[in-house]
C-alpha cells in the first residue's frame, strides 16, 4: 500500500467523491498559511496608510460600484444566472442604427466565464488606475462644481463608475464587429496605469490569472480529460483584438493627459517598453485573425508580433517625449516661416499624434461597419418569426453582415458564406449565425435567446440524423418555439455500402422524418427496438443502429448508425 491511500483512508478521504472536498481543504490551508507569512514578513501599516492617500478609508469604491453594474446587467437584463447561457443575440453592437446594442454592449457578457475574467480585470486595473488618479484631493469650494469634483465620495461613487460606463459606450462605437463584453474598458485602465506604473500594471495582469486560476482550482479541483472531436472555436477568435487595442491606446491617451496635468515622473524607457511589450504579449494582442466563412479562420502569428512591437515603441515614444523641440537646429539655417513652424513641433506632440494616429487607423474599419445595416435579402427555407427576429438553418448561406461591406485585399474578402442557424432582425440590423453548421452537428440541440429590454424568448434548433457505413450522412434540422416544430432542411438520399442479400439500403431525410429504402422500396424508418420488412430485408432499429437482416441466410450486417 502506498503513503497516498494510507493518508486518505486515515482522513476518512479514500472514496472517489472525497477527492474534490479533499483538494479544495489543502488549497484553503496553503493560502493561509502563504497569507499569514506574507504579513509577518511584510508591514501592513504601511500598505494602508498608501491606500488610504489616495482611496477613500482605502477601498476602491469606483471599481466596485463598475463590477456591480457589471453583475446587475449579466444577471438583470441577461438572466445569465437563471439559465445555461445568458441572453446574448440582442445585447451587442450591431450597428449605429441600433442604439439600445451600442450602449449595453459594453456592460454585457457572452457566458459566466467570460464575466468572471472582466470582473478580475476590473478589479485588479481599475483598483490600480482609482488610486492612481486618488479619491483624495485637494478640496475647492468656491463653486459647486469645483466642490462636487473634489469631493471624495463623489469622486468615487460617481465619477469613476461614470467614466467607466462611458468608456464602456465609446468602446462599442469604435470596436469592430458585433462585439460585447467590459473588456475594452479592462484595456483602457491597463492603458492609463502602464503610462503612470508600468511595474505595477505587469503585476496586476500576472495576479489577473492566479486568481482566475485559484477560482478554477475551488470550482474544479480535479478534473479527469480524454481525447476527442467536440466541435471548438479556435481560442483566438472568440477575441476581440481590434477592440483590445483601441481600449488600450485609449487608455494611453488618458494615462497622457494626465501626467501632462499632474506633471508625474515619467517612467524609464526600458522599463516602459519591456512593461507594454509583455502586457500586449500577454494579453495576445498579436492574436490578428480573419475568418474565412464556415467555421475557417486564419491566424497571422507573425505580423501581430510585429504589430506589438511597434506598438510598445509608439507608446514608449509617447510617453518619455519632452518638450524639446523637434528640430531645434534647422532654423538656424533657413529661418523661413515654414521652417520656424517646423521648429516649434516638440517630441512630446510628436509622440501624441503618433498614439492618435495608430488609434485613428485601428477605429476607421470599426466606424464604416457600424454604420452599415443588415442585408435585408430573402433567407433560406421557411423562417420562423418572434417579436420581429426571424430564424431559419441554411447552409453556404452569403453572410449577410460581412458581406454589406464588399472589400478584398491581402488574399481574403468580406463576402463569405456560412452554414448554421441564421437569426435576422432587421429592425435592430443585427444578422448572426447564431449556431453555426459544427456546432450544432455536436451538440444535436441548442437553444436561441432572443429578447430585449423587456423581454425574452427561446427557440430550439435540433439536428438528426443517420450516418451510413461506408457512406455520408443524412439529416433533418427543425426550430421549435411556442410548441410548435417546424422543419427547415434536410439533406437528401445517401446510400450503405454493404450490400445485402444482392441489395443496397439507402436512407433520406425528409420533412417528416426518415425514410429508409432498398432498390425501388421505401419504408418509413422503424421506431427504436421495431423493424420494417424492405424488399428482400429485414431493417431492425437497435439501440441507434439500423442492421439489415436477409432472414434467409439469418445474415445481420450494420448499415448506419444515429448520430444527433
Amino acid at each position: 500500500m502506498t503513503a497516498t491511500p494510507v493518508f486518505l483512508a486515515l482522513a476518512g478521504l479514500d472514496n472517489a467523491a472525497s477527492g474534490p472536498l479533499l483538494g479544495r481543504l489543502l488549497l484553503g490551508v496553503a493560502l493561509a498559511v502563504a497569507l499569514a507569512g506574507l504579513a509577518a514578513m511584510s508591514r501592513p501599516t504601511d500598505w494602508y496608510r498608501r491606500l488610504t492617500d489616495r482611496l477613500l478609508f482605502g477601498v476602491p469604491w469606483g471599481t466596485l460600484v463598475l463590477m456591480a453594474v457589471l453583475l446587475a446587467v449579466y444577471g438583470g437584463l441577461q438572466d445569465g444566472f437563471g439559465a445555461a447561457d445568458p441572453i446574448v443575440l440582442p445585447f451587442r453592437a450591431w450597428s449605429y442604427l441600433d442604439p439600445v446594442g451600442m450602449v449595453v454592449a459594453g456592460l454585457a457578457h457572452s457566458n459566466t466565464s467570460h464575466l468572471i475574467g472582466n470582473l478580475l480585470g476590473t478589479l485588479l486595473f481599475g483598483s490600480v488606475a482609482e488610486a492612481l488618479w486618488g479619491h483624495h484631493t485637494n478640496r475647492r469650494t468656491t463653486t459647486r462644481l469645483h466642490a462636487a469634483w473634489t469631493h471624495p465620495v463623489i469622486r468615487a461613487l460617481i465619477i469613476f463608475p461614470a467614466a467607466g460606463v462611458l468608456l464602456s459606450i465609446l468602446g462599442a462605437l469604435v470596436a469592430l464587429g458585433p462585439i460585447i463584453g467590459f473588456s475594452m474598458v479592462v484595456f483602457a485602465f491597463a492603458g492609463f496605469t502602464l503610462v503612470q506604473a508600468p511595474v505595477l500594471t505587469i503585476l496586476a495582469s500576472v495576479s489577473q490569472g492566479v486568481l482566475r486560476r485559484l477560482l478554477d482550482a475551488i470550482q474544479t479541483p480535479q478534473q479527469v480529460a480524454a481525447s476527442g472531436t467536440t466541435y471548438s472555436t479556435p481560442w483566438f477568435a472568440s477575441i476581440a483584438i481590434q477592440g483590445h487595442a483601441v481600449g488600450l491606446l485609449v487608455g494611453v491617451l488618458l494615462g497622457l493627459g494626465y501626467q501632462r496635468v499632474t506633471r508625474r515622473q515619467r517612467p524609464s524607457a526600458g522599463v516602459l517598453w519591456a512593461a507594454v511589450l509583455l502586457f500586449a504579449v500577454e494579453r495576445s494582442l498579436w492574436a490578428v485573425y480573419w475568418y474565412r466563412g464556415n467555421n475557417s479562420y486564419v491566424l497571422y502569428r507573425a505580423v501581430g508580433l510585429g504589430l506589438v512591437f511597434v506598438l510598445a515603441t509608439v507608446v514608449t515614444y509617447a510617453v518619455v517625449a519632452d518638450d524639446t523641440p523637434l528640430f531645434p537646429e534647422v532654423a538656424v539655417d533657413n529661418p523661413t516661416t515654414f521652417v520656424t513652424d517646423l521648429t516649434t513641433i516638440s517630441s512630446r506632440q510628436v509622440g501624441l499624434l503618433l498614439v492618435v494616429t495608430a488609434s485613428a487607423i485601428l477605429i476607421a474599419p470599426a466606424v464604416a461597419t457600424n454604420a452599415t445595416t443588415a442585408a435585408d435579402g430573402d433567407l433560406p427555407g421557411e423562417p420562423i418569426e418572434v417579436r420581429g427576429y426571424e430564424l431559419t438553418y441554411g447552409e453556404n448561406v452569403t453572410n449577410g453582415q460581412l458581406n454589406v461591406i464588399d472589400i478584398e485585399g491581402a488574399g481574403e474578402s468580406t463576402r463569405l458564406n456560412t452554414s448554421g442557424v441564421i437569426v435576422r432582425n432587421t429592425d435592430r440590423h443585427i444578422w448572426s449565425t447564431a449556431v453555426s453548421k459544427s456546432e450544432l452537428a455536436n451538440r444535436g440541440k441548442a437553444d436561441i435567446r432572443l429578447g430585449g429590454l423587456t423581454w425574452e424568448e427561446t427557440v430550439t434548433a435540433s439536428r438528426t440524423g443517420w450516418q451510413v457505413v461506408g457512406g455520408d450522412t443524412t439529416y433533418r434540422v427543425t426550430l421549435s418555439h411556442d410548441n410548435q416544430t417546424r422543419p427547415l432542411y434536410n439533406t437528401g438520399v445517401v446510400e450503405a455500402e454493404p450490400i445485402v442479400a444482392g441489395q443496397q439500403v439507402s436512407l433520406d431525410a425528409t420533412d417528416t422524418g426518415f425514410r429508409v429504402g432498398v432498390d425501388d422500396e421505401l419504408a418509413d424508418l422503424p421506431a427504436q427496438n421495431e423493424s420494417v420488412r424492405v424488399g428482400r430485408l429485414e431493417l431492425r432499429r437497435r439501440a441507434g443502429r439500423l442492421i439489415a437482416v436477409n432472414n434467409r441466410t439469418q445474415t445481420a450486417v450494420r448499415v448506419a448508425n444515429k448520430v444527433g
